[in-house]
C-alpha cells in the first residue's frame, strides 16, 4: 500500500532517505549490541554451505565408523542396585587413527653432546654397524600429547625421546621432553617460528629441563608428558605436566609443570602431607577463574560496569585419585598444591563391586564440554570430559591390561562428581589392527589415551581429536565424531541440571552429596566392566579348560576328564599344561627372568588372597601396596630393604610404565633410580 507523503518525494531523494534509514538501522544494531543487554544471546544464522564444507574436511581422512559407548549414568538417586539399572548406550563415529612421527636421528645428534649421552664401546667399535645402527638401537619415543593452539593456528605435540644405551628399553638411562608442531592437517612443520613475547621459538626442539642423574642409576628425566591448554583465555600459554626423580625431591618420583614458551619448571608439592615414593598419573584441567572489568577501562570500551571476563589461571586442578574422587589445587608458579574436594563415602549406601586386580588412572587432560547457551543449564556448573583408563592386573596373561574409557566429570562450587563412565573402549580397528589369530593379550594389550587435542564444535561440527599409544611404542592420532551430543543427550542434563532443576535453591547441596556418592557407584561398575572385558578378551585365545573349572573336591569328575584327554591325546597326559606352583624345573638350567614387559603386571591377586589367609598377623603382603604397583619391590647395592616405602599405595601414585623392571636390575644399578 502506497504512503502519500512518500509518493510526493522526488526519486533521487527516495534512495538518500532510504540509505540514511539503513544507516542509522546498522547504528541502532550496534548499540544494542554494546548496551547493558550485550548478554542476551542472539541467535547465529546457520551457514550451510561452511557446515558442509567442515564436514567434507574431515572426510578427506576417511569415514567415521560407528563405534558403541555402553556405560553408566548417574542419576542423584543413590541405593543398593546393580549396575544394569544404572546403564546408557549410545553410538559414536571414529576415524582410522594416524601416526606421528619424527626425525630420531635428528634427535640423538643434537643430544650428542649431553654428559648423559655415553654409547657403549661394544656398539661404536663395531665396523658392521652405521650409526644409523647404533641410533636404532639405543633411542625410541614414545608417549606423544598434543593440544591445539588457537592464537598460533598449530598444534603442538610433546612427546618423549628416551636414551637407553643397555637396550633394555624398560630401564632407559635417560629421557627428553621432545616439541614438534604441525598445521591443521596435520603436517609436521620443521623449521619453523612462533613468537611468544619478545621470543622467537624454532621448532622441532627438545626442551631445556633441569634433570638429575647418577652415574649407575637410570630412568632419569621427565616422563609421561601431557600437555593442556586453558580454554577460552586469549594469549594462554600451554602446560605441559610431566613425572621425574631427582635430587630436590630426594629421588622419589614427582609431578612438575613446566611452560614450554617460557622455559619455566616447577615440582608440585602437596602440604601437609609426605611426599609419596611414586606420584603419577594426575589428571590435569583448569577451573575458570572470572574477574570483574574495572568501570573506568568498562566505560572506555562502552562496556557495561558489571562485565566479566575470563583471565589466565594462576591455579592448575587435577585428579589425584578415582577411587575415593580427589581433586588438587596447583599453584603454577610456586607449585603448592592442596585438596579441595575429598569425596567421602557412607558405607551403607555403598554398593560394594568386583574390583578386585582393577583400577581407574589418569589417562588424558580433562576438557570443558562447550554447553550451548539454549539448553538451560545451570551456570553454577562446569562440566568436563576426558578419557581415563584402566589397569587390570593378572587377567590377560603376564603384563597388566589397558583401556581407555570415556567420563564425563562435573563442578558445582566446591563439588565434584563423575556424571558418567563408559566400559572399556577399544575403538575397533582405528587404532590397533588386529587379525583373527592375533593375541589381545599381547599386541595391542597397552592402549593409553594421551591427550584430548582438540574439539572441534564450529559450523555445528563435533569433533574430538585423541592421541594414544599402542604398546609404549607409538604416537598415535585419530578423532571422535559426535561426544558433544551424547552427552547433551544424558538424561540428568535433561532434568536435574536445568536452572529451574533440583540444582536450585537449599537442597542444592543435598543433590551434590547425593550425586557424588552415585559417582562413586558409577566408576565402580565401570571397573566391574573393565575387568569382565578384560576376561573376555583373554577367554578368546585362552578358553579355559574344563578340569580347571572343577571343584577340587570332586575327584572322581576330574578322573573322568583327565582320562578322556589322556585318550583324546592319545596316551599321553597333558598335565604339564596346567601344573600348579608346584612345578619342577631342571636344578642345572639357570634362572632366565628375560626382558620385562614395558607394562609388566605383578602377582596374581588371588596369590595375595592366599598369602594373607595364611598369615593374618601380618598387614602387607610382599609387593602388595593398595593397587600392588612394581616400584613396592626393592633391592639394595647391598641386598637389603632399607628405603622401602612401607606406607600404602596411593591409587594417585599408581604407575603407568615399566612394570617390575627393578625385579631384573642389575647389582650395580643406583638403588633409588626406579618407579
Amino acid at each position: 500500500m502506497p504512503l502519500p507523503f512518500f509518493e510526493k518525494i522526488s526519486a533521487p531523494a527516495k534512495v538518500q532517505r532510504l540509505s540514511i534509514f539503513a544507516l542509522l538501522t546498522i547504528l541502532l544494531v550496534i548499540l544494542f549490541e554494546s548496551s547493558s543487554l550485550s548478554n542476551v544471546q542472539v541467535p547465529k544464522l546457520r551457514n550451510a554451505k561452511a557446515e558442509r564444507a567442515r564436514s567434507e574436511y574431515y572426510l578427506q581422512w576417511g569415514p567415521f565408523e560407528p563405534m558403541s559407548i555402553p556405560g553408566f549414568v548417574n542419576t542423584g538417586l543413590p541405593g543398593k542396585r546393580s549396575c544394569d539399572t544404572l546403564k546408557h548406550n549410545s553410538t559414536v563415529g571414529v576415524q582410522r587413527s594416524f601416526f606421528l612421527n619424527d626425525n630420531v636421528r635428528q634427535i640423538a645428534l643434537s643430544l650428542d653432546a649431553h654428559p648423559v649421552v655415553d654409547y657403549p664401546d661394544d656398539l661404536m667399535h663395531d665396523p658392521n654397524l652405521s650409526v644409523e645402527d647404533i641410533v636404532d638401537k639405543t633411542w625410541t619415543r614414545m608417549s606423544g600429547s598434543s593440544v591445539w593452539l588457537p592464537d598460533q593456528k598449530v598444534y603442538l605435540s610433546v612427546t618423549r625421546v628416551i636414551f637407553c644405551p643397555s637396550q633394555t628399553w624398560s630401564v632407559p638411562k635417560m629421557s627428553f621432553l621432545r616439541g614438534q608442531l604441525f598445521n591443521e592437517d596435520w603436517e609436521h612443520l620443521d623449521n619453523y617460528n612462533i613468537t611468544w613475547g619478545d621470543k622467537k621459538l624454532n621448532f622441532p626442539r627438545v626442551f631445556d629441563i633441569p634433570a638429575q642423574w647418577e652415574p649407575d642409576g637410570e630412568l632419569y628425566g621427565p616422563e609421561d608428558p601431557r600437555v593442556i591448554l586453558e580454554d577460552g583465555v586469549e594469549g594462554a600459554e600451554p602446560v605441559v605436566t610431566f613425572n621425574m626423580i631427582a635430587r630436590r625431591s630426594s629421588w622419589k618420583r614427582a609431578i612438575y609443570v613446566f611452560r614450554p614458551f617460557s622455559n619455566h619448571t616447577t615440582i608440585l608439592t602437596i602440604g601437609d602431607q609426605e611426599r609419596q615414593e611414586t606420584e603419577k598419573n594426575w589428571a590435569p584441567f583448569f577451573v575458570p577463574e572470572e574477574e570483574l572489568v574495572q568501570p573506568s577501562l568498562a566505560n572506555k570500551l562502552h562496556l557495561p560496569t558489571s562485565t566479566v571476563v575470563r583471565k589466565p589461571s594462576e591455579y592448575i586442578h587435577f585428579i589425584y585419585a578415582f577411587k575415593p574422587l580427589r581433586i588438587l589445587k596447583c599453584h603454577l608458579r610456586c607449585g603448592d598444591c592442596e585438596f579441595v574436594y575429598e569425596q567421602v563415602l557412607p558405607e551403607n549406601f555403598l554398593n560394594h563391586h568386583n574390583e578386585n586386580g582393577g583400577s581407574l588412572r589418569g589417562g588424558t587432560n580433562f576438557v570443558p564440554v562447550p554447553v550451548p547457551p539454549n539448553m538451560g543449564l545451570d551456570e553454577k556448573m562446569n562440566i568436563y570430559a576426558a578419557f581415563p583408563r584402566t589397569n587390570i592386573e593378572g587377567r590377560c596373561g603376564p603384563g597388566s591390561f589397558y583401556r581407555p574409557e570415556f567420563v564425563v566429570l562435573i563442578n558445582i562450587g566446591a563439588q565434584f562428581h563423575l556424571a558418567f563412565a563408559s566400559e572399556s573402549l577399544d575403538f575397533g580397528s582405528s587404532i590397533v589392527e588386529l587379525g583373527p589369530e592375533d593375541d589381545r593379550c599381547n599386541k595391542g594389550r597397552i592402549l593409553i589415551p594421551m591427550s584430548i587435542a582438540h574439539w572441534d564444535t564450529s559450523h555445528r561440527q563435533d569433533i574430538m581429536t585423541v592421541t594414544f599409544s599402542v604398546d609404549d611404542s607409538t604416537v598415535q592420532v585419530a578423532r571422535v565424531q559426535g561426544l558433544l551430543g551424547f552427552i547433551l543427550n544424558l538424561p540428568q542434563f535433561k532434568t536435574l541440571f536445568k536452572k529451574d532443576g533440583a540444582l536450585k535453591g537449599v537442597q542444592s547441596d543435598v543433590m551434590n552429596m547425593l550425586s557424588s556418592w552415585v559417582g562413586d557407584d558409577v566408576r565402580g561398575c565401570l571397573v566391574e566392566a573393565a575387568l569382565n572385558y578384560t576376561e573376555a578378551v583373554h577367554d578368546m585365545k585362552h578358553p579355559k579348560n574344563p578340569i580347571d573349572q572343577l571343584d577340587p573336591s570332586k575327584e572322581l569328575l576330574r578322573k573322568i576328564y583327565e582320562d578322556q584327554e589322556k585318550e583324546a591325546n592319545g596316551g599321553e597326559s597333558n598335565e604339564g599344561d596346567h601344573q600348579d606352583e608346584g612345578d619342577t624345573k631342571d636344578p642345572g638350567e639357570p634362572e632366565d627372568p628375560g626382558i620385562p614387559d614395558l607394562e609388566q603386571g605383578t602377582l596374581d591377586p588371588y596369590v595375595y588372597a592366599a598369602w594373607e589367609e595364611e598369615n593374618p598377623q601380618q598387614q602387607d603382603p610382599p609387593d602388595q601396596h593398595g593397587e600392588a604397583d612394581s616400584q613396592n619391590l626393592w633391592w639394595n647395592q647391598d641386598g637389603s630393604d632399607e628405603g622401602k616405602n612401607d606406607d600404602e599405595h596411593d591409587p594417585g601414585t599408581s604407575d603407568e610404565h615399566h612394570r617390575r623392571r627393578h625385579m631384573h636390575r642389575p647389582q650395580h644399578h643406583h638403588r633409588r633410580s626406579r618407579r
